[in-house]
């Protein structure tokens, strides 16, 4: 990966401040800023018109689901649609899955531990059915790196024999995540749903109906998202963390929204797309996201970031070359993301920082996480103090250039089950391919100075 040439795509990264609060939102790429003040300056039009600049709208704003449906390997545009955020895509779907739930006991549903997102809607769609929300909860892992003695209560993970017993013939819809956002940790979405789907249909004597919606947040900005190998039902991200504006977008497969989904919309809006999308998502920023692809292309493939050829990609049948250039990307941003992981996580799992009590929450396995690194520092071997998580990030943001974060990150249950303080939390250093060695190699220059290590 052509490190210069990435960082060349973002103007923030100019001035040498180290963003490592990526989970949070990443930064923008100037093609998509480009393309915001281009559909402002010269197509900001109400869509649908017959004139000439209302056509050219449409057709702009148009390009935003075809761009997505290639990313996410959708088999066409109408299965995607947009809002302003994640929360508000999951909670649309569970207004409109809430007449096909049978009540009183009859169905079941199955969140993790993650981010609420994708576990309160289905909590308040089952208080709502007088239904039951089943936990698939973390466990204890053995981790050589974050798990040394196996006295860390930190190092948890999911394992998918803690999900088999809770599934039934009852479960009508199980809510996974790709990537925790605290944890850090992938998951093997094709397996764990194709277990999902076997388990059911052996449990209800084939007359089982159960859906997968996934939350794909902490992933998509790491790895790509494949709906159709996954075998999925509905999946969702943010593009705010894909490098893009502030929008979020969820696939929905079009014979799940034809046999589940109601409509929540308007009585005269019929086609599956706007029943489930209240009013129209912003013109500029559905457009500026089809940016995005090219720009996600042209990390492993040279001359795919122009903006003119944005048409030609989107508007190409070849869905193969692209898959095959898409993945040649993902490669080297995995490549690039383990290089940084190892590094910060090397220093964390290092003998004296285990000893001052550093302990990283999740596993640490290069393979199975991304750049996301949450961790603690409880009593050290010595009796040095426990640290609060927000007076290590006030400690680095006194050095200053540098943005880390603490806290929960909205996935306050997982906080809770570890039995951290929710007000607490934990601290959380989120990178992703733009950021560099030297960058992490200041970042952990910081936390020595603020949590007092001596080299």
């Amino acid at each position: 990966m052509d490190i210069d040439f990435v960082r060349s795509q973002f103007p923030a990264l100019a001035d040498g401040y180290i963003y490592a609060d990526n989970a949070g939102g990443s930064q923008c790429n100037k093609g998509v800023i480009d393309a915001i003040t281009d559909y402002l300056c010269r197509t900001n039009v109400q869509l649908g018109a017959d004139y000439s600049i209302g056509v050219k709208s449409t057709t702009r704003v148009s390009m935003g689901p075809a761009a997505t449906a290639l990313l996410v390997n959708s088999s066409s545009p109408s299965e995607i649609i947009f809002s302003n955020a994640s929360t508000q895509l999951s909670e649309n779907l569970a207004r409109a899955l809430e007449h096909t739930i049978r009540p009183d006991g009859e169905d079941e549903f199955i969140a993790m531990c993650e981010h609420e997102t994708n576990v309160g809607p289905w909590q308040k769609l089952a208080g709502r059915t007088r239904n039951k929300l089943l936990f698939w909860n973390p466990t204890r892992i053995q981790d050589a790196g974050s798990n040394q003695d196996g006295s860390n209560p930190y190092a948890v993970g999911y394992l998918v024999e803690n999900l088999i017993p809770l599934l039934s013939s009852k479960t009508r819809l199980v809510a996974l995540s790709a990537c925790s956002n605290i944890l850090g940790s992938f998951m093997d979405i094709k397996n764990i749903t194709k277990i999902i789907r076997e388990t059911v249909h052996e449990r209800s004597g084939g007359l089982g109906r159960v859906e997968v919606v996934v939350d794909c947040v902490a992933y998509a900005p790491h790895r790509r998202i494949d709906v159709r190998d996954w075998d999925v039902d509905y999946a969702f991200f943010s593009y705010y963390k894909v490098y893009g504006p502030h929008i979020a977008a969820m696939y929905v497969r079009a014979g799940s929204a034809q046999s589940s989904l109601g409509s929540i919309s308007h009585y005269f809006i019929t086609d599956p797309t706007n029943r489930l999308q209240l009013g129209g998502p912003g013109y500029e920023l559905t457009y500026a996201i089809s940016r995005v692809l090219p720009y996600l292309m042209s990390i492993g493939n040279a001359n795919t970031s122009d903006s003119s050829l944005v048409e030609k990609v989107i508007s190409s049948t070849d869905e193969l070359s692209i898959g095959s250039a898409l993945t040649k990307s993902f490669d080297a941003i995995a490549k690039q993301e383990s290089t940084l992981v190892e590094r910060l996580i090397g220093f964390l799992t290092e003998k004296k920082q285990w000893n001052r009590g550093i302990r990283v929450v999740g596993g640490v396995d290069l393979r199975e996480r991304a750049p996301t690194i949450s961790f603690v520092v409880v009593e050290g071997k010595d009796g040095e103090p426990a640290m609060r998580s927000q007076d290590i990030v006030a400690g680095v943001d006194a050095q200053g250039g540098i943005g880390i974060r603490f806290g929960h990150f909205y996935a306050a249950r997982l906080i809770e089950f570890l039995g951290l303080p929710e007000t607490d939390g934990v601290v959380r250093v989120s990178l992703v391919h733009y950021n560099t060695l030297e960058e992490v190699d200041a970042i952990i220059t910081a936390l020595k100075k603020a949590i007092g290590l001596k080299d």
